[in-house]
């Protein structure tokens, strides 16, 4: 019995990290937008299942059970569970879970809305004002220079993107006594861009030509910036310490009621060198 019990468990962990590398385009991803899972409480007996489609049951979950939701849609969400070896993940349905709250709701039907704008955006590799980060690196790679500053308004990071093309020029040498000419291709830069991110958002795109100062670009299209759903607060374990109120002046607003204003502080990151590479052809 226990040996199919561990059979059963083994391929409930395989079943479980497929479901896990499939990703559909109409479901919000918690992860993706930086969001942390939500505790999800059952309401009645259900299953999890493999797929969309409730089929190759992977576990099943009781009255007053908790998953964390981690895939939101329309039907059904997708959750994860953890179990005596590990966890997990798996569809439910919807309506088997207690409701999310109406703020909930509204913050990851805004996450949809924005995703339906910067999915089709990634795949063109365009940046967008509203885009963070990890969303810029993944429609258009990491940049070669970074800078930043500090300011009242916020943290400020500057990444720059360079373009490259490739220019053919010739090249005579003298061997074994005849002139053979050389046609080599050099690695020239064609122009790039600067992204500006204010507390990791991008809020300004430039673009240069050459080695030109960066320009202000037209106006492109902007996406809502992303907003963190406010988790529960979990309560202190019993018998254990309550946490203590912040200390009146430790934090926040000094004395007087009025906040400081943070100087500006400037840094320069470093630049990383360009490779310059050749790729010769022979013309006798």
């Amino acid at each position: 019995m226990r040996r199919w019990l561990g059979l059963w468990l083994a391929a409930a962990f395989c079943a479980a990290a497929l479901a896990d590398e499939i990703r559909h385009n109409d479901v919000l991803y918690l992860d993706e937008v930086g969001m942390r899972p939500i505790p999800l409480k059952a309401r009645f007996g259900t299953q999890i299942t493999f797929s969309r489609g409730a089929s190759a049951v992977l576990g099943s979950l009781r009255l007053g059970q908790m998953v964390r939701l981690i895939g939101y849609a329309e039907k059904r969400y997708y959750v994860e569970k953890p179990i005596a070896l590990g966890t997990v993940r798996g569809w439910v349905d919807a309506d088997a879970l207690e409701p999310l709250t109406l703020e909930q709701r509204a913050v990851l039907d805004q996450q949809c809305e924005r995703a339906r704008t910067i999915k089709p955006a990634i795949a063109r590799h365009e940046v967008l004002i509203g885009m963070t980060q990890p969303e810029v690196i993944a429609a258009v790679g990491q940049p070669q220079e970074k800078s930043g500053s500090r300011t009242a308004q916020g943290d400020e990071e500057t990444w720059g993107f360079v373009t490259y093309r490739y220019e053919p020029y010739t090249q005579s040498t003298m061997v074994n006594g005849y002139y053979v000419t050389q046609t080599l291709n050099r690695k020239v830069v064609a122009g790039g861009r600067e992204i500006v991110f204010r507390n990791g958002v991008v809020t300004t795109i430039r673009a240069k030509e050459g080695g030109t100062q960066a320009q202000e670009m037209p106006l492109p299209i902007a996406v809502p910036v992303p907003v963190i759903i406010p988790q529960p607060i979990i309560p202190h374990k019993p018998g254990g310490k309550a946490p203590s109120p912040p200390a009146k002046g430790a934090v926040g607003t000094p004395k007087g009621g009025t906040p400081k204003t943070p100087g500006i502080i400037t840094f320069q990151g470093k630049k990383q060198p360009a490779t310059h590479g050749e790729t010769p052809t022979t013309t006798p």
